[in-house]
């Protein structure tokens, strides 16, 4: 017999099992407003989506399940310094958004929409995909050399096939350092702006196929943020038990007392990732 309660403001649904209606709630609620509890068999679901939760028992079990009250709302954007572990890959999920989940306080316990990350490092791919130099090293076309060098090292240490071990590391890898090979010295770089003034100038003139399937296909593939863990600065909501980023406002690397810095990531196959600290 299915149910519907409250518990810690938030609609604890229970029912006997059954995928269709699994897979209807998991495409129909957001993946930041349903959590699933393993240990108490039951699914905790953001009080807004009851009619979405009501309608899919009647649908799949034939029941009719009364909701409660539903309680006040109370969440309100807040600051919060997190120790991310380990950030994922953007992925899009069955309710259609585009997320990634954080490894904060020993579980995915943070997400972060994949507007919140490209607006936080100015670019819409991992180094080895992105559309410039710049977007390369995550920094902007006006950036000086310090913070080209900076970004550099910074992104180097997290992708250094040594200590990186995601699958495309050495590919990444060799993009940072041509692109700072080319940033990093002046004649290169001037050459290389004016190469792109005249291909934006040439571009202006010929209209983007949406429909192109190339386009579709890498519009479509998942996105991994070129850091992958730090102590970051982020305003958002709490919500189901996770922290949901609006903004990111800093981002620091993890730094040991030794001056070594912590460098995370995911080896095809593993089942978690793995941290290294580099000097």
């Amino acid at each position: 017999m299915s149910q519907i309660t409250l518990k810690n403001r938030m609609l604890a649904v229970v029912t006997p099992y059954a995928p269709d209606l699994v897979a209807a709630l998991k495409t129909q609620v957001p993946g930041d407003s349903r959590k699933w509890d393993g240990a108490a068999k039951t699914w905790l679901v953001d009080p807004q989506y009851g009619p979405v939760v009501q309608a899919l028992i009647r649908k799949h079990l034939g029941e009719q399940c009364a909701l409660p009250a539903a309680p006040e709302t109370s969440a309100k954007p807040e600051l919060r310094l997190m120790e991310v572990r380990y950030l994922g890959r953007v992925k899009q999920r069955q309710d259609g958004t585009e997320t990634a989940y954080a490894w904060v306080d020993g579980g995915w316990n943070a997400i972060f929409a994949k507007a919140v990350l490209w607006a936080w490092f100015g670019q819409t791919n991992r180094p080895g995909e992105a559309a410039t130099l710049y977007q390369v090293l995550g920094v902007q076309a006006d950036a000086d050399g310090a913070a080209i060098k900076a970004a550099w090292k910074r992104l180097a240490r997290q992708w250094h096939p040594d200590t990186c071990r995601e699958p495309d590391a050495a590919g990444q890898f060799r993009a940072i350092k041509d692109a700072y090979d080319i940033l990093g010295d002046d004649g290169k770089r001037a050459r290389y702006d004016a190469g792109r003034a005249l291909e934006a100038s040439l571009r202006a003139h010929v209209a983007y196929d949406a429909s192109d399937p190339i386009a579709a296909l890498v519009a479509a593939s998942e996105w991994a943020p070129p850091l992958r863990n730090g102590w970051i600065m982020v305003k958002g909501i709490e919500k189901m038990g996770r922290f949901v980023a609006a903004e990111i406002l800093e981002w620091q690397d993890i730094v040991r007392g030794d001056g070594a810095v912590l460098v995370a990531s995911w080896p095809m196959g593993a089942d978690k990732f793995t941290e290294e600290w580099v000097l």
